[in-house]
């Protein structure tokens, strides 16, 4: 038993040192994977300072070539946004929002601060993520979906955008319950209660989730 115990300690030692959280950058637009010109990351920068001039929250966008862990992305990224912990310090709801883009794992990582998840809830990032920044992506065009993309968030944050109200998995079923069985559904409600509750209990420490489950990820491959 003992031996067991050290062989899973080993192995999860080993997923630790294989792991390397980035430094919270300096900018709030930051290409390390050289998918834009340098015009375009220099507009974008100063539209994303500006904004935080304007509302007091912060947004910071990092394109990475590969992400450096053998985890997923999903839990990952959420570990990436607590550590920066983006938003003003003097802002005890967590007011910034942490954009993660994973060049080779073709994956886009939306992580949104407690305080602003009202304004950027799982339907508005899916919509932007899923309508408006992959198909820029598919094609190689991130000059297109980065900015896009920046826009509608600082859009979502306004309230002058709210997406179509449905998440990826709602899409996928045209919103419907039709079908379902009466026990089921009253299920899922209690579920969707008690992650909610959860939520509210956590995400007050800093960064919340921006989907249930895990942060929302969208794919472009």
């Amino acid at each position: 038993m003992t031996a067991l115990a050290g062989f899973f300690f080993m192995l999860f030692a080993s997923a630790l040192s294989a792991e390397i959280l980035p430094p919270k950058p300096k900018g709030y637009f930051n290409d390390y994977a050289n998918v834009v010109d340098r015009a375009t990351a220099l507009q974008l920068n100063e539209q994303l300072a500006q904004f935080e001039r304007d509302t007091s929250n912060q947004i910071i966008v990092a394109i990475y070539p590969t992400m450096e862990s053998e985890s997923s992305v999903e839990d990952y990224a959420q570990r990436v946004a607590q550590t920066w912990g983006v938003g003003q310090k003097d802002r005890s709801q967590g007011n910034g929002v942490v954009m993660l883009v994973f060049i080779a794992e073709r994956k886009i990582s939306i992580q949104v601060g407690y305080g602003l998840e009202g304004s950027l809830p799982d339907a508005t990032a899916f919509a932007i993520l899923a309508r408006h920044m992959n198909p820029h992506f598919r094609e190689g065009d991130y000059a297109g979906g980065l900015p896009e993309g920046i826009n509608l968030i600082c859009k979502a944050i306004r309230g002058e955008y709210k997406g179509d109200g449905k998440t990826d998995l709602e899409s996928k079923k045209n919103g419907s319950t039709r079908g379902l069985p009466i026990g089921l559904i009253i299920f899922l409600v209690i579920v969707a209660f008690i992650i909610f509750s959860n939520r509210r209990n956590r995400g007050r420490r800093g960064y919340g989730y921006s989907g249930m489950g895990g942060p929302f990820i969208g794919g472009f491959g």
